[in-house]
């Protein structure tokens, strides 16, 4: 079943594209729409996969539960946690190899 009616003008019939310009162009990939920008976004943050183990995670998780909170009643996230002793770990590092600071 065709989807549109044959041109009545045989000159106006759509041109045969090969096999292979057309695996061609699939292949090129495109861009979703709104990314017209060929300059990639820098952002300044990189993102990491962390594994640990079951009972690491489990520490982490009491000792937020232990820390006091005046204004939240919700205790800061793991990520939370973990960024900030990173931070304490980057600050214990540059003050012992007295590095200038980012």
């Amino acid at each position: 079943m065709p989807i549109s009616k044959a041109p009545d003008d045989p000159q106006q019939a759509p041109k045969k594209v090969s096999e292979k310009k057309v695996q061609a162009f699939i292949n090129k990939g495109g861009k979703p729409t709104g990314q017209g920008s060929t300059e990639p976004e820098v952002t300044g943050k990189k993102s990491i996969k962390l594994v640990m183990t079951e009972q690491e995670m489990q520490t982490i998780k009491d000792l937020r539960d232990k820390r006091p909170s005046r204004s939240r009643k919700i205790p800061i996230s793991v990520h939370d946690w973990v960024i900030e002793a990173i931070q304490e770990k980057i600050e214990r590092e540059q003050k012992k190899y007295k590095t200038a600071s980012s």
